[in-house]
């Protein structure tokens, strides 16, 4: 019997990783059991249908699979591509948890909630009881089911692609205390805030913000794991001084935001999740410069139309989380590159109107910075603009009149 069991299953993961539908439909694929899940969750806790229960589910969801996709891709060693087939396809077992749970309760449902662990004897009980004694508080038990049965797959997935039941069992204690990790956030929250003496204000996002964190770290390990060769590639090519300049000038900003504005921002627990991910948000400019300049020099322009297109998601994603004056100085920033380098105005090509547009890039840098702690862009100091824009375009043509010469003296050699 179990020797049938496991062929089935064997049978069914080849069949997964192995299917030859384009990876975007995966993309679609998640984002269609996400919103069912979603539906079903709304209906099994009685929770109310708004946009904050959308992001903060929905988050919770996206790291649960990322989790899974980075653990099972580094202890089975299969190629991460098949292996988010495999998480992808098979999170459709999230579908059944709020289905068990309005069978178990006759229709009523049950909320599913964080964890309430409030010393070491409740995270030691908690994470031996699959979500502690409580079932209104917690794991549901659906969702306890789910585990488990998610748990069994891992192990038997590495176990057989290992053929090692030692590293089966590791990868099943490292998915299961992930997963049980994830519904501590509030244990993790509170120790953060303690830390830093901080107080919740109205309107708090610091979950919402501190699982986008976690998800992107992620996402960027997953996309390392795929093409470690292509990050490289990317990263050698960025064009760092440039990013350099632009992130001092943010830095200016940003002094002068809090400067002239400085009772527009304070230090919260939202506020302080701002910071790691404007780091990200950093890297994402720098490797999107980069994509661009590896573009120029090739033949096919449309080659990393992907990647380049995947960034701006990331940074519009990021962006909008933390404030809509970030979003748009990101959107500003994004646009000037975007017509700097890109077809079909590629104003890079056109002498004297490259360096307005450079110099315009610097100040969109400094405008970012002023924006980050909630200063208006229009309050951005006038003598400032002038100084960078005068700076900025002197600057951009006399590098652009020692390339030109350099290229004409290699010429004529």
């Amino acid at each position: 019997m179990l020797k049938k069991i496991q062929g089935v299953f064997v049978k069914t993961v080849d069949h997964v990783e192995n299917q030859q539908a384009p990876f975007t439909r995966y993309y679609f694929l998640f984002a269609a059991i996400l919103a069912v899940r979603l539906a079903l969750e709304f209906f099994s806790s009685h929770r109310l249908f708004t946009m904050d229960d959308i992001l903060h589910i929905g988050l919770w969801f996206i790291f649960i699979v990322l989790a899974f996709l980075v653990q099972l891709h580094l202890f089975s060693g299969e190629k991460i591509l098949k292996v988010a087939k495999l998480v992808i396809v098979f999170f459709s077992i999230a579908l059944t948890a709020p289905i068990i749970d309005l069978i178990i309760t006759g229709g009523v449902g049950a909320k599913m909630n964080y964890l309430s662990l409030h010393s070491l004897k409740d995270v030691a009980w908690s994470y031996i009881t699959v979500g502690g004694s409580s079932l209104s508080r917690g794991a549901t038990p659906g969702i306890r089911i789910e585990i488990a049965l998610l748990v069994i797959a891992s192990f038997n997935y590495v176990r057989t692609k290992k053929n090692s039941i030692f590293k089966g069992i590791v990868a099943a204690v490292s998915i299961y205390t992930i997963l049980f990790l994830s519904g501590a956030v509030p244990l993790l929250l509170g120790y953060i805030v303690n830390t830093f003496h901080l107080q919740y204000q109205p309107d708090d996002q610091s979950t919402v913000l501190l699982l986008l964190m976690f998800d992107i770290f992620l996402l960027c390990i997953a996309f390392f794991r795929h093409s470690p060769s292509c990050i490289y590639k990317i990263f050698r090519t960025v064009p760092w001084p440039g990013v350099a300049l632009a992130i001092l000038l943010a830095c200016i900003g940003a002094y002068l935001s809090l400067k002239n504005y400085p009772g527009n921002w304070i230090l919260t627990p939202t506020t302080l999740f701002w910071f790691p991910l404007l780091l990200a948000w950093c890297v994402f400019f720098a490797a999107y410069a980069g994509v661009q300049k590896l573009q120029r020099g090739e033949a096919d322009i449309n080659r990393y139309n992907f990647i380049k297109n995947g960034l701006v998601l990331l940074l519009l994603i990021v962006s909008c989380m933390l404030s809509a004056k970030i979003f748009f100085s990101t959107a500003l920033l994004w646009g000037l590159l975007f017509l700097l380098y890109e077809p079909p105005l590629e104003l890079k090509k056109i002498p004297v109107l490259c360096n307005v547009v450079e110099a315009m890039i610097l100040t969109a840098a400094a405008f970012a910075g002023f924006c980050i702690f909630n200063a208006p862009m229009i309050g951005f100091p006038v003598i400032w603009i002038l100084i960078i824009l005068t700076a900025g375009f002197t600057g951009s043509f006399i590098i652009t009149v020692w390339h030109k010469k350099q290229k004409t003296a290699e010429t004529a050699e």
